[in-house]
């Protein structure tokens, strides 16, 4: 059966990208709640060998068990110049299938195929510890109205985001859960983790090697987007644009 939507992955990539983010960013990550990520990693190993093929399986670090960060104490603004005292807390879920059909036979691979949202909050310290800042980051699928790869403001329930609104969808780079979780270390830790991600260290080649053809396959197609809606709107053509399944992965 061919496979017409969602996006594939492979599981070797993305079980070395669980293994990766806790080596690159266990300095930024709070030690109690850590072990989350390894949780994380032996369900989707537990998934690849046990999971029935066509089945659609639940992959997630749950919101009541979240991945959470060092307090950030005044880092959010460079030269620890932020009135804030904050720590990040990482949830997702992923709805995904393991493949065994077509050209990806072998369930060396998974197919994005549903609910795939990344949520990260920003919470103070002290008693009332209420997220202060809350978004998502979401992958659509072939109906959703918005840019396939977007993040959104959660709502609260009140304005100005109230539950019954559910724009904007911001455009967003195609981010796994734990890319997305690098962008809020690098929000909270301005100075501290551009120190240590730019340095010339195994963790961040490593990291570099699996994110990087990502982007680039992602750009690539952004460009032949423009070029393949030479009318009307160009945002509208990007917008629009919906990816082939092996979009973020190596040809061949």
């Amino acid at each position: 059966m061919a496979i017409e939507q969602g996006l594939v992955f492979s599981f070797k990539d993305v079980l070395l990208e669980c293994a990766l983010i806790k080596s690159f960013a266990h300095r930024f990550l709070d030690a109690t709640t850590i072990s989350a990520i390894d949780e994380a990693r032996g369900t989707l190993q537990t998934i690849q060998s046990q999971a029935a093929a066509g089945t659609l399986t639940k992959w997630s670090i749950p919101a009541d068990r979240p991945v959470r960060t060092k307090w950030s104490e005044g880092d959010s603004k460079p030269a620890k110049g932020s009135q804030h005292h904050i720590r990040g807390e990482f949830s997702f879920v992923w709805q995904i299938r393991p493949l065994d059909e077509d050209k990806y036979r072998g369930r060396s691979h998974f197919l994005l195929d549903g609910l795939a949202s990344t949520v990260i909050s920003f919470v103070p310290k002290g008693i009332d510890r209420e997220a202060i800042a809350q978004w998502s980051v979401d992958v659509g699928d072939h109906q959703s109205p918005g840019v396939h790869f977007h993040a959104q403001v959660k709502r609260f329930g009140t304005a100005p985001f109230p539950d019954s609104l559910d724009v904007p969808r911001l455009p967003a780079l195609p981010m796994s859960p734990f890319l997305v979780l690098e962008f809020a270390i690098g929000e909270l830790f301005q100075d501290k983790w551009r120190a240590h991600a730019v340095a010339d260290t195994t963790d961040a080649r490593r990291w570099r090697a699996i994110q990087e053809p990502r982007l680039r396959r992602f750009f690539a197609w952004q460009l032949e987007r423009l070029k393949a809606t030479s009318v009307g709107s160009p945002w509208m053509g990007l917008k629009t644009g919906r990816p082939l399944p092996d979009l973020l992965l190596e040809a061949g």
